[in-house]
């Protein structure tokens, strides 16, 4: 099936009609809270995100900033009354708002034409020459190659796609089973902080041997994962 939703709702009888509207070209998954929902968030990918959730605007709004701080997969919402705030939400980060009473047929045309855009802008970033620079960072998913200003540095995989990853969003911090998830492309088991550490430590050690500022490009936060930040940031 491919596409992967994420529905965080209350039991209601028009949540359960538009659940069944999108679940036969969707792999669904009902979040069993919003810290349930934010959870899996980071750990898996989703094509899209709907909330359908009974409470008050400003929570909402708040869950929606929270979401886009992790993710940039399209968010629908659902409201369960008409409301005047819907730019609010849209301002927070929500691509569609709609109203009760909405058929599920247009939530479903609604989700669908979401997923696409949001498949085709994935498919037009994949497209590209695969490049990351950050500062005198330099990577290309593609050729595999990782540079640190003209000096070319000899990586193994797990090292360039755990460096990788930190270079797509500098600043965000991945935790240690979110790091595991993509660079390890398992589920996390075992001791995974030891051996993330070790990974770590064997990649800092290359990156020393060109640029202490380099080796520094790589923070450790405590108990929580890594994040990559230059200190000019």
């Amino acid at each position: 099936m491919g596409n992967r939703i994420i529905i965080i709702a209350s039991e209601h009888e028009l949540y359960m009609r538009s659940l069944t509207s999108v679940e036969q070209w969707a792999e669904i998954y009902e979040a069993k809270g919003v810290q349930d929902a934010l959870s899996h968030l980071t750990v898996f990918s989703y094509h899209l995100i709907l909330i359908a959730i009974q409470q008050e605007p400003e929570f909402i709004c708040q869950f929606v900033e929270t979401i886009r701080k992790l993710v940039s997969a399209p968010v629908m919402i659902l409201l369960p009354e008409k409301t005047k705030e819907r730019m609010t939400f849209v301002e927070a980060g929500a691509d569609v708002v709609l109203e009760e009473p909405c058929e599920p047929e247009e939530i479903r045309l609604q989700a669908y034409a979401l997923i696409r855009r949001y498949n085709e802008w994935g498919s037009k970033e994949k497209k590209e020459d695969g490049g990351i620079v950050v500062g005198p960072l330099r990577m290309n998913s593609l050729t595999r190659t990782l540079y640190w200003y003209q000096a070319e540095i000899s990586v193994v995989k797990r090292e360039f796609d755990f460096l990788y990853l930190l270079a797509s969003n500098p600043g965000r911090v991945y935790t240690y089973s979110q790091i595991y998830r993509i660079v390890w492309q398992e589920y996390p088991q075992d001791d995974i902080t030891n051996m993330i550490y070790c990974m770590v430590h064997r990649l800092k050690k290359k990156l020393k041997d060109v640029d202490m500022q380099a080796y520094n490009m790589i923070h450790s936060v405590k108990e929580v994962g890594y994040c990559l930040k230059l200190h000019n940031e």
